[in-house]
């Protein structure tokens, strides 16, 4: 049995369909079962992480858990053990390898550290740029066909997130990989006139890019964003180091198949933009 938190998110929905797909038992952990929107017939188990003991019923007969970042991963992972867990997969950030003085690097690391740590066998996965977070175009393309984003012409390998599930399921359900720590790309760097073009052929419509300025996308992002993340994942978008824009072979090495691009993830998820 494996438990996936996240269940409703990007990574974490994907791993549940792939896990559903190939017979695994899998349950899903969320803090609102009726809220979370998980498919038909979906072992849902609710728990929160704030509060360790509430995992009790979701933990019971698992073997290995997908764990999201929560900022209390010692009490939480000191009660999957006591539950019988032996194996975590986490989802962390490339920000550990490439940015380990920002915030987003910083908890991230605090985070695996307190998961080494537990005794518990563990694999590591830090993914760069997310082809979903484009996803944050659906209100400005319900009003017209203008995509507004800074840094025009910087190019990141985005990730399809179904791949990073992949490297996720394939960590969780097969041995040789403890004690790994995967950066995770797409296959290629691609700047945002290029995703906006993608989308638009993906859609069927012809989309326009406009860039705009740092400091008004910072005061966009300020509206549903902590500061210090505004910060940080405008100084990544902006002037990413040399390995941040390299695209790596990982997904495949892992998963014995190519990672997608970011054209086949819009035409993947055409209807999130229409």
């Amino acid at each position: 049995m494996i438990l996936v938190s996240g269940a409703s998110g990007n990574v974490g929905g994907e791993l549940l369909r792939q896990l559903r797909a190939e017979g695994t038992a899998v349950r899903a952990l969320t803090r609102n079962a009726a809220r979370a929107g998980l498919p038909a017939g979906t072992d849902v188990a609710e728990g929160d992480f704030s509060d360790p003991r509430s995992l009790t019923k979701a933990f019971s007969g698992v073997d290995a858990l997908f764990l999201m970042m929560s900022g209390n991963e010692t009490a939480v992972l000191a009660e999957a053990a006591r539950a019988g867990i032996r194996r975590v997969v986490f989802l962390s950030s490339m920000a550990v390898d490439t940015r380990l003085d920002s915030f987003i690097g910083r908890v991230h690391r605090e985070a695996e550290q307190a998961i080494a740590a537990s005794g518990l066998e563990w694999t590591f996965l830090r993914p760069g740029q997310f082809a979903s977070n484009t996803r944050s175009w659906r209100e400005q393309l319900a009003g017209g066909d203008v995509v507004r984003t800074p840094f025009a012409q910087v190019g990141l390998p985005a990730i399809h997130p179904g791949d990073i599930a992949a490297v996720a399921r394939t960590a969780l359900t097969q041995d040789g990989h403890a004690g790994a720590a995967y950066s995770l790309t797409g296959p290629e760097a691609i700047t945002p006139v290029e995703q906006v073009a993608a989308v638009g052929r993906a859609i069927g419509r012809e989309l326009r890019h406009e860039e705009i300025t740092a400091e008004q996308a910072a005061e966009q992002m300020s509206a549903h964003m902590p500061p210090e993340i505004v910060a940080a994942s405008l100084e990544f978008l902006g002037d990413p180091t040399e390995a941040e824009i390299q695209a790596l072979p990982v997904v495949e090495k892992v998963t014995r198949k190519p990672a997608r691009t970011f054209e086949e993830w819009a035409r993947d998820n055409a209807d999130s933009f229409r």
